[in-house]
């Protein structure tokens, strides 16, 4: 069945996304500034393209969910499709292939969408273009989908697990043996693309909180030089408010944590 993958919204914010990954894997800081802006500019909240995607993310992230409950998702969220404006959406799918296609390079959709099967079924249940028969089909791959258990380990996970371990790499020079704090540091990083940074944001507000406390509890046991770290510490800290989060604030972040365990297993 015909699939338009470029009409596709939820695959093009997927393909953005994979090729945000690769850039930052590559450490190629023009393409990943380039992405990154696209997805910013096109994926906005208000614009169509983003709320086009949440209707597909309502239906990717609904796994296991009873039959009952899978057919009124999908009958609220075709009503929600509906009151989209199809004209407008086309226009802003169009200059975001546009601009993938000059600034990016056509290569980009050619990228592997873990999910695929269930975005190329969703669009075709979605389409216009698709026929009755093609749709009533669709939706019955849609609600398979979302009456199924997600698996412990699913592609996409797997998918980001070997990311990981590629970008985690990047770092053993410096960090003989990446610590717990530092490699969930690394993957809410690499994770980030999908939901704009929330969870990465998170953590680090808790992390940044641990590192303050902990050098506060153990101020008094600091020798004139390691305080006057500490104090250049507070003051990276401090600089970071505002700012993008980047692999140069990246291994800031990091080399706290390798100092603060360094204290911590002083106690």
């Amino acid at each position: 069945m015909n699939h338009n993958k470029r009409r596709n919204t939820a695959f093009l914010y997927e393909a953005l996304v994979r090729e945000l990954t690769k850039a930052v894997v590559n450490k190629d800081e023009k393409r990943k500034e380039q992405t990154l802006k696209i997805i910013k500019e096109f994926f906005n909240n208000k614009s169509l393209l983003r709320k086009d995607l949440s209707l597909y993310k309502e239906i990717l992230e609904s796994r296991g969910q009873t039959q009952k409950n899978a057919e009124k998702i999908i009958y609220y969220i075709k009503a929600e499709k509906e009151k989209l404006n199809s004209q407008n959406l086309f226009k802003e799918q169009s200059h975001l292939i546009d601009r993938i296609n000059k600034t990016l390079t056509p290569e980009v959709f050619s990228n592997f969408i873990p999910n695929y099967k269930a975005v190329a079924s969703i669009y075709q249940m979605f389409s216009d273009n698709s026929g009755i028969k093609t749709k009533v089909l669709m939706e019955g791959v849609v609600l398979e989908y979302m009456t199924t258990k997600q698996d412990n380990l699913s592609e996409e996970k797997r998918i980001d697990n070997a990311t990981m371990k590629i970008f985690s790499s990047k770092f053993n020079h410096e960090y003989t043996n990446l610590l717990d704090e530092q490699k969930t540091l690394l993957n809410k990083y690499v994770s980030s693309f999908k939901d704009n940074g929330l969870e990465l944001k998170i953590y680090l507000n808790d992390e940044i909180g641990r590192i303050k406390e902990t050098i506060e509890n153990n101020k008094n046991k600091f020798d004139h030089d390691l305080k006057n770290k500490m104090q250049s510490v507070y003051q990276i800290i401090e600089s970071f408010k505002g700012e993008l989060i980047n692999e140069d604030m990246l291994k800031k972040i990091m080399k706290m944590q390798s100092l603060i365990r360094e204290i911590e297993s002083n106690d």
